[in-house]
């Protein structure tokens, strides 16, 4: 009797420290205490596919505090927190991620921003939650300001934070890659990442993600074969500002130096490459510069505004089907395909002063 109690003792204890071990608390606060008295739940979402999220735990707000204790089984995974459930959430609360893993983790939710900390993962993630913020705040300032004009750093503003906010998804997603945390911020981030990045994530992987059909779908693409430097442009079919189908061919290898830039008039940095580019062609159009521009827009009427607007004079196409879009391996815009007299792609993604020197290398 005696061994068997002993046996149960230690059992006791090693369940525990397990326990112990996988233990988490989640402290959070309101900065705003609005939300006195609701109720406010910690969530997951089960899969990519899955239509609904899953409620761990739920508490009442009270002063504007709120805390969680629970168990992981060891994987980190994102966790939710909002006032009423994720799908239908209490009007005008915020809603915050964290990773929940073992651990005292710590939130705050403003009206326009979360922060998380306490875990490492947390800590990292924050770098994320951060780069969001400050995009939430200049969105409110040109909101304010009545639209982009009122702001006029807004462009430069904008492309920094989305560089900014690249970096930190990319570098907090190749660390989590093998976990189901790295995994949701992978698929609901996979459009700001290059295709160089994209391969560089794939493989850090397990086996299960990468058989979803989305994965695989995605590393047929990487593998797809794109024009590279070096190679002869590809041709594709494409549609002109009256409606009538144009292939690309019709423009590239036709002058002695040719601009393919992916573009659209809602992509900020776009539309903040405009002037340079105007004053480009305009100096080297006489020496045999031609542009294609191609849209990505799916509203037509805003990207012929667009080129109106922005008094964008060169040939304007658009890529009504994506066809171009994949077959250049277009992700991220704005992008430029360079291309010499014989069509040959001499350079790809350059903007600015390195796209001028570019041409005045091959025009002089």
């Amino acid at each position: 009797m005696k061994k068997i109690t002993l046996i149960l003792a230690i059992l006791t204890v090693v369940l525990a420290s397990c326990q112990d071990k996988n233990a988490y608390t989640i402290e959070g606060n309101f900065t705003e205490n609005t939300f006195d008295g609701k109720m406010i739940y910690l969530q997951k979402i089960d899969s990519m596919r899955a239509e609904s999220s899953s409620v761990i735990d739920s508490v009442v707000l009270k002063d504007g505090k709120f805390k969680f204790k629970g168990t992981t089984d060891g994987n980190p995974i994102m966790g939710f927190i909002s006032v009423g459930k994720l799908e239908t959430p209490e009007a005008d609360s915020p809603v915050g991620t964290l990773i929940l893993e073992p651990g005292a983790i710590k939130i705050t939710l403003e009206k326009n921003a979360v922060s998380t900390s306490g875990t490492p993962r947390n800590d990292e993630f924050n770098k994320v939650q951060t780069a969001m913020n400050k995009m939430a705040a200049l969105y409110k300032e040109v909101n304010d300001a009545g639209g982009i004009q009122g702001v006029p750093d807004a462009n430069s503003r904008m492309q920094a934070l989305q560089e900014e906010m690249q970096k930190a998804n990319f570098e907090f997603t190749k660390a989590n890659m093998s976990n189901k945390a790295g995994e949701f911020l992978f698929y609901s981030s996979a459009s700001m990442f290059t295709m160089e990045q994209l391969k560089e994530l794939l493989p850090l992987a397990d086996s299960t993600f990468r058989n979803t059909p989305e994965m695989k779908a995605l590393e047929k693409e990487l593998n797809r074969v794109v024009p590279e430097v070096g190679q002869p442009f590809a041709d594709v079919q494409l549609v002109d500002m009256t409606g009538k189908a144009v292939a690309l061919s019709e423009y590239a290898g036709k002058s002695k130096c040719v601009v393919i830039d992916f573009w659209a008039s809602w992509c900020g940095p776009c539309i903040q490459e405009m002037p340079g580019l105007i004053k480009t062609y305009n100096a080297y159009k006489a020496k045999g510069l031609e542009i294609v521009g191609i849209s990505v827009d799916e509203d037509r009427q805003a990207w012929l505004n667009a080129v109106k607007t922005h008094k964008m004079t060169w040939i304007q196409l658009a890529d009504d089907t994506k066809s171009a879009s994949e077959l250049y391996g277009v992700n991220t815009i704005p992008h430029t395909v360079l291309l010499d007299g014989n069509g040959v792609i001499v350079a790809k993604d350059l903007r600015g002063a390195a796209l001028e020197a570019k041409i005045a290398e091959i025009l002089n």
